[in-house]
């Protein structure tokens, strides 16, 4: 844990770099990037990091939101049966008649 920093000092000021912070909790980049904007906003880019923030969030809604219409399209395993269990059933039907 290093307590180096190139290009600015707007992460010296806390107890434990986000850095650090991240690795340690195996955060994924979505997140990686909301805790380092966030912790930096006031001390470098101001309102453009909490922009950042916000482009950031919207783009794992999107992601989220995509990634759960694709788990709905999926039918569960007992559906899936049903279903072909009611398509045989329809299909032995239309041999009987």
């Amino acid at each position: 844990m290093s307590k180096k920093q190139i290009g600015g000092n707007h992460y010296k000021k806390y107890a434990i770099s986000p850095w650090d912070f991240i690795r340690e909790n195996n955060l994924n980049p979505f997140q990686a990037n909301v805790i380092r904007y966030g912790v930096r906003y006031e001390d470098k880019n101001g309102i453009e990091d909490l922009e950042k923030i916000i482009h950031y969030c919207e783009m794992e809604i999107e992601l989220l939101k995509k990634k759960n219409k694709n788990k709905q399209k999926a039918l569960p395993a007992e559906d899936s049966h049903r279903a072909t269990e009611d398509w045989a059933q329809m299909v032995a039907q239309m041999q009987d008649t």
